[in-house]
């Protein structure tokens, strides 16, 4: 194996057989003395082979940002690898990230899996592998839609991220709406219905394994009060320190945590992509 360029790896060889493991980002916490954590981001691993000669492209989805003014963060952004180039026709295999809390009751949900997590509280809801989350409630957000979370109601907020991450929501008065994880399809938004859920938690993103063989399917962990989410799989010994957590929420609310993106080649060495804001190559 020979480096290339920066977030670039060059190989050789005949029909290459690569494994991934994926984490996508977690959502941001709320900014608010009773703001509420966000979930984390799922996890899948998996095989897939390409030809010599074949460009992949990835993208490390950045964390969620944290919210401000009594509002919501944001959803997280999504871990994915594309042929070619970054569109959704594209996708080989993605992990969906994090959703964004509300406050007094509604934390962030776990991203991943093939049909995202719900929200709660006027929640929205988990994307799905044929269309993104909706939203809910008299006053909505936005649905989630391919590789894009959906924005909570009343945004906005801390701003969107790297990775299709939206901005979180909410007014800081009549209601705290979180936002969706970004993935193969996006989580729903949550909306408000006022009193007396004063809005909810956003949907979480979907994963996507396509035709790759061996593959684990790991759901991200929610929120539990103004604590984020912890990071799945962090025993696993290829998992990068600081990735995948949901934010915290609270007067100091915390962004979530960006994803990784671990790949080796015919059982070679492990090779580690980590957040950048930009697009990354495998050049194959």
């Amino acid at each position: 194996m020979t480096g290339g360029g920066a977030g670039v790896q060059v190989l050789g060889g005949g029909a290459l057989t690569v494994d991934f493991k994926l984490w996508a980002a977690g959502g941001g916490g709320t900014g608010a003395v009773d703001g509420y954590g966000a979930g984390s981001g799922g996890y899948v691993a998996g095989t897939l082979s390409f030809a010599a000669g074949t460009v992949l492209k990835v993208v490390v989805g950045a964390g969620g940002s944290a919210g401000v003014g009594g509002k919501a963060g944001g959803g997280g952004g999504y871990c994915g690898v594309f042929l070619t180039s970054v569109a959704f026709a594209n996708a080989q295999i993605l992990a969906g990230a994090g959703s964004s809390g509300s406050r007094s009751a509604w934390p962030g949900v776990g991203g991943g899996g093939l049909t995202g997590k719900d929200g709660t509280g006027t929640e929205g809801f988990g994307g799905t592998q044929s269309a993104g989350g909706a939203s809910s409630g008299t006053q909505q957000g936005t649905a989630g839609s391919a590789l894009q979370g959906g924005q909570g109601w009343g945004g906005p907020s801390g701003g969107a991220v790297y990775g299709g991450g939206p901005d979180g929501g909410g007014d800081n008065a009549t209601g705290t709406a979180g936002s969706g994880g970004a993935g193969y399809y996006g989580g729903g938004g949550a909306g408000n219905d006022g009193a007396p859920q004063y809005g909810g938690s956003g949907g979480g993103g979907s994963s996507y394994v396509g035709s790759a063989t061996s593959t684990t399917n790991t759901q991200g962990n929610d929120g539990s009060g103004a604590t984020g989410g912890a990071a799945v799989n962090s025993a696993d010994p290829e998992y990068q320190a600081g990735t995948g957590a949901g934010g915290n929420g609270g007067t100091t609310p915390v962004a979530g945590q960006p994803g990784a993106c671990v790949y080796r080649v015919d059982g070679g060495s492990w090779v580690a992509l980590t957040y950048t804001g930009a697009e990354q190559t495998i050049n194959l």
